[in-house]
């Protein structure tokens, strides 16, 4: 994970440092990536595109090869039911039911996209891309058709070029990741609201009103409406990428996995 510059933010606090992390378990793995969903299945990419499934207690559910279709970019689980692979160097999104099993695929040149930087689902159950060809965010149906757009958005952006390399989508807002601007955020319908000003990130998780990151050292819960932070000291701190969900916290080390149960809930 890269260390993040974080441009000030209003009402930042510190709370006390909690080492009562209680390991639950550890999974061996070299991995490129790694989701979860909100049932608390852990998704792996390893190295080797071999795509695993692991219940909350690290028990290995499913795997399947998908490195004969190309390189796998990202893994979208925000559907336990269905999940999304996105095949940037491909500009194709290929779609697979909870067993990992193929389900279809879109290519996404036939939706006019030129090249996707980023894809994830919406809850529509169709797809997000953000399209590096006229820096527009896209909201396209499962059968390519193109519902929504936000025209250009680098008008609405402090740097002269963008590359959003993430998106989430938690119902009601849109969030796009760009490491350089930060997570701007858009409506449902493509409409550009607002830039929230933490840069450098990889991903970050939306539960409720929080969004969790990774700064240095600490799982930061940032409320997206009194705009307060919230620090939580991390078990361990030789990390490559740090994940949350149900009440967990996910450390991907270079060859190991741990699971955590996190000590206090977010507030």
């Amino acid at each position: 994970m890269l260390c993040l510059l974080i441009i000030h933010l209003l009402g930042a606090y510190q709370l006390p440092s909690l080492p009562d992390f209680k390991l639950l378990t550890s999974i061996i793995i070299q991995a490129k990536d790694m989701q979860t969903d909100r049932m608390g299945n852990l998704y792996v990419i390893s190295q080797t595109n071999q795509l695993y499934k692991y219940d909350l207690s690290g028990k290995l559910v499913s795997t399947l090869n998908y490195a004969y279709i190309g390189n796998i970019t990202h893994i979208d689980a925000s559907n336990p039911f269905e999940l999304y692979l996105f095949y940037r160097e491909l500009n194709a999104v290929v779609f697979l039911d909870n067993n990992l099993a193929y389900r279809g695929r879109i290519n996404l040149s036939d939706a006019n996209v030129i090249q996707a930087s980023s894809a994830a689902r919406n809850y529509a159950n169709g797809l997000w891309v953000f399209d590096q060809g006229d820096l527009q965010l896209k909201k396209i149906e499962r059968n390519g058709k193109v519902e929504q757009m936000s025209g250009n958005v680098l008008q609405f952006a402090q740097t002269k070029t963008l590359a959003p390399n993430f998106i989430f989508d938690n119902g009601s807002r849109v969030f796009v990741n760009d490491s350089l601007e930060g997570i701007m955020v858009f409506d449902v319908f493509a409409n550009y609201q607002k830039t929230i000003p933490v840069k450098g990130l990889k991903n970050f998780k939306v539960l409720g009103d929080e969004l969790y990151y990774v700064e240095k050292k600490n799982l930061v819960a940032y409320h997206l409406k009194t705009l307060q932070r919230k620090f939580i000291l991390l078990p361990d701190s030789n990390y490559k990428e740090v994940g949350i969900e149900k009440e967990h916290l996910y450390l991907q080390k270079p060859d190991t996995i741990l699971i955590y149960m996190l000590p206090v809930k977010g507030n």
